[in-house]
């Protein structure tokens, strides 16, 4: 039995919103004073970029941590929209908190 799975671009509206704020928004440069709170040590986490999109897409969404990493699990336009593949591991609940709590008011 083969198996193709599609790439998340072929799966999201030509039209949809979170289509064009990837295309408005120059999303490494507003990422780009974030990237200090990386560390290089350590095993790699998510791309700070990444992070920071989903939590764009948390307020937009208006939804709860938990809420988001189910939306971010089984949503194929937010998966999209953050730079995740079909079947790629997406953050957890925690996640969100703490890079909340890295970047600061």
């Amino acid at each position: 039995m083969s198996m193709i799975i599609p790439n998340v671009e072929e799966l999201v509206e030509e039209d949809h919103l979170y289509r064009k704020l990837l295309k408005v928004v120059d999303w490494t440069e507003v990422t780009f004073t974030l990237r200090n709170l990386y560390s290089a040590k350590g095993r790699a986490g998510y791309a700070v970029e990444q992070g920071f999109r989903c939590l764009v897409l948390q307020f937009l969404e208006d939804q709860s941590d938990r809420q988001m990493e189910r939306f971010l699990k089984y949503d194929v336009s937010a998966k999209y929209f953050t730079g995740f593949g079909l079947t790629e591991q997406t953050p957890d609940h925690a996640y969100f908190g703490q890079l909340r709590k890295r970047i600061g008011t």
